[in-house]
């Protein structure tokens, strides 16, 4: 695959998965936190099929095979539980290192509820009690490096988000859907950020102002999930 090194404009090209552009559109507010400089273009569209080595559908078993042998110095702390509420069941251990977060990391791998196949995985690195501005900055690195390796692909249109504010101190680095439905989420929480409000039409960009979150803990989430609009759960009725 040819692979093309494409140096943008974020301030033009930041994308939203909800923004129908009209006439009489207001500001909306993107944080360039997070978001490459730089990318390798790909021909190809992007396919979500999972993590690593463990792709959607397989079971437990064959699950647990490949922890085995690609995490064995972690089966001490491997976790085999029910979630309660959506009667999935979760596969979770502790990674001592995993680039390209910092530190160790939590990777959790969710079967659903009917078909008990691998439906979703999950990986946290997460810095506990008060996160320096070092450790803010190495999370938000490594949100960097994540999104550079999404964002190249071709996705369906009004699939992606990227540099959105979800709610205060939580940072949507990059979330795209593929067309098959498979959805795959870069998240910041905890993390200082920038944030931007422009006219969704216009490239101008106003004055960034930088959003400090109080002292604490924080986090980088990498999620891949097999079919965001029909998750395997089970849902409590109405």
């Amino acid at each position: 695959m040819n692979q093309l090194i494409l140096r943008y404009v974020l301030a033009s090209t930041l994308l939203t998965a909800s923004c129908q552009i009209d006439a009489q559109e207001k500001l909306v507010a993107l944080s360039m936190t997070g978001q490459p400089q730089s990318y390798s273009l790909h021909a190809g569209a992007y396919k979500v099929m999972g993590y690593g080595n463990a792709h959607f559908g397989m079971s437990v078993d064959e699950v647990k095979v490949l922890i085995t042998q690609d995490y064995s110095h972690t089966l001490g702390s491997l976790k085999d539980e029910i979630d309660p509420a959506q009667k999935t069941r979760v596969l979770t251990m502790v990674v001592p290192e995993l680039v390209p977060g910092p530190g160790p990391a939590t990777i959790s791998y969710v079967f659903g509820a009917t078909s008990k196949r691998l439906i979703a995985v999950n990986v946290y690195w997460l810095v506990t009690g008060m996160a320096t501005d070092a450790q803010q900055a190495q999370l938000t690195e490594a949100a960097r490096v994540l999104a550079a390796d999404l964002v190249g692909y071709r996705w369906p249109i009004f699939t992606v988000a990227r540099g959105h504010v979800l709610a205060p101190g939580v940072l949507l680095v990059f979330a795209g859907k593929d067309a098959v439905g498979g959805g795959i989420e870069v998240r910041l929480n905890g993390v200082a950020y920038t944030l931007e409000a422009r006219q969704a039409s216009v490239a101008s960009v106003a004055t960034p102002e930088t959003l400090v979150v109080p002292r604490g803990p924080a986090q980088l989430r990498f999620s891949m999930v097999a079919n965001v609009d029909k998750p395997d759960i089970e849902t409590l009725p109405n």
